[in-house]
């Protein structure tokens, strides 16, 4: 019953999934990290205004999420098919200064797909660090 409500009150909302080329590999603090977007628009035909990707550090233990920087930002006027995937390249350089984090956090992406009215679909993608530079 829950989760037929559930699929009813956010069917109508799009979809953002951040593909990354890495393999769950760890990455190193100053490399380059590519991948794509994939949008998937609502039924409803809905305007995008912006796709927003931040790298976030996660604390576990907390329940709490900092910002550590924008890693892309893409403003665009358009409506996206509710039907087919529509992708869009991402690259991004991790910060060089980046710490390995302590076992009850991580660091992660959030992207944000965020429509002409503010409705949002939102992804997390967590991502780890090598112990060597």
């Amino acid at each position: 019953m829950i989760t037929a409500l559930k699929k009813w009150i956010y069917r109508d909302k799009g979809k953002v999934d951040l593909i990354l080329n890495h393999d769950g590999d760890a990455m190193i603090p100053g490399g380059k990290i590519t991948g794509e977007f994939l949008l998937k628009g609502p039924k409803s035909k809905k305007k995008v205004s912006r796709l927003e990707c931040d790298l976030m550090l996660l604390d576990k233990e907390s329940g709490t999420e900092k910002m550590i920087e924008v890693a892309t930002t893409i403003y665009m006027s358009k409506v996206i098919d509710d039907k087919d995937w529509t992708k869009i390249p991402f690259s991004y350089t991790l910060p060089p200064t980046l710490a390995k984090c302590e076992h009850h956090a991580s660091y992660r992406f959030r992207t944000r797909l965020i429509f002409a009215n503010n409705v949002q679909s939102i992804d997390h993608d967590e991502i780890k660090l090598s112990e060597t530079h």
